[in-house]
């Protein structure tokens, strides 16, 4: 039998401002360090392993707050469903990296991408859960900018990119059917943020949603920068990357100790 979930109001879980500074240093001071101490082969062999551990060890850490919240009507679907999205990240990444280094095949496009976009409706299930049981009535003016923000990042995207190479292509409608999905991810991120606030567990989803903020921008940030064909090892992009993966998995343990 179900039980339901019921969150107190205030537990005293404070946000560390100092963890998620060392967080963001610790990032920036991985990116200049591939940048300028590793060859370039070194630095594509360490991002390469970076990219396998980072998403799997945010979804085996989900999957053990999902265990612990199997009884409940709310949080264990929606920690499952987080969980997934992260496992389907880690299983793009490792498909990713046997056509890039072990087949030797361009990995763009190829069956890696359906686990990549498959990370996103599963992200948008998760944030839909939670955000229906923390607050069940939005307001109309709410509803109109979670439809409204998607489109405008989109049509931005589009014109932009159609300004850059001119032609409507195979990538630019690849990269906009991305873009529009992470843009929907993105805008309930912001609502998200902007809802859990207090209570036992606000602080901890506060801070995974800072997190997944950070992952969903750059994923919107790097299509576009496919499209120019500007990104490399070296571009600030990657260091959201990483940022975003190591808060969420802090946030996810913040979670886990106060359950």
């Amino acid at each position: 039998m179900k039980t339901p979930d019921i969150v107190a109001e205030k537990v005293d879980s404070p946000i560390n401002y100092k963890i998620l500074a060392g967080i963001i240093l610790a990032a920036i001071c991985f990116q200049l360090t591939l940048t300028f101490v590793f060859s370039f082969d070194e630095s594509d062999l360490i991002i390469s392993i970076v990219s396998l551990l980072n998403p799997l060890a945010v979804a085996i850490i989900g999957f053990f707050l999902a265990y612990r919240y199997k009884g409940s009507l709310i949080f264990g679907k929606s920690y499952l469903f987080l969980s997934l999205g992260f496992f389907s990240l880690f299983v793009a990444e490792v498909t990713y990296s046997v056509y890039d280094l072990i087949l030797e095949i361009e990995p763009y496009p190829s069956i890696a991408d359906i686990f990549f976009f498959a990370y996103i409706p599963l992200l948008i299930a998760h944030l839909i859960i939670n955000i229906r049981f923390f607050q069940p009535s939005i307001k109309n003016l709410t509803k109109i900018g979670i439809i409204a923000v998607p489109i405008m990042i989109t049509v931005a995207y589009g014109i932009l990119s159609i300004n850059e190479i001119g032609e409507a292509n195979f990538d630019f409608y690849y990269g906009i059917i991305f873009v529009a999905a992470t843009s929907v991810a993105l805008t309930l991120t912001i609502l998200g943020t902007r809802i859990f606030k207090e209570g036992a567990l606000g602080k901890s989803w506060w801070i995974l949603l800072f997190g997944v903020l950070a992952l969903t921008f750059a994923d919107d940030w790097y299509y576009y920068l496919e499209i120019i064909e500007s990104y490399d090892l070296t571009h600030p992009v990657n260091i959201l990357w990483y940022a975003g993966y190591w808060i969420i998995a802090y946030a996810l343990l913040k979670h886990k100790k106060i359950i």
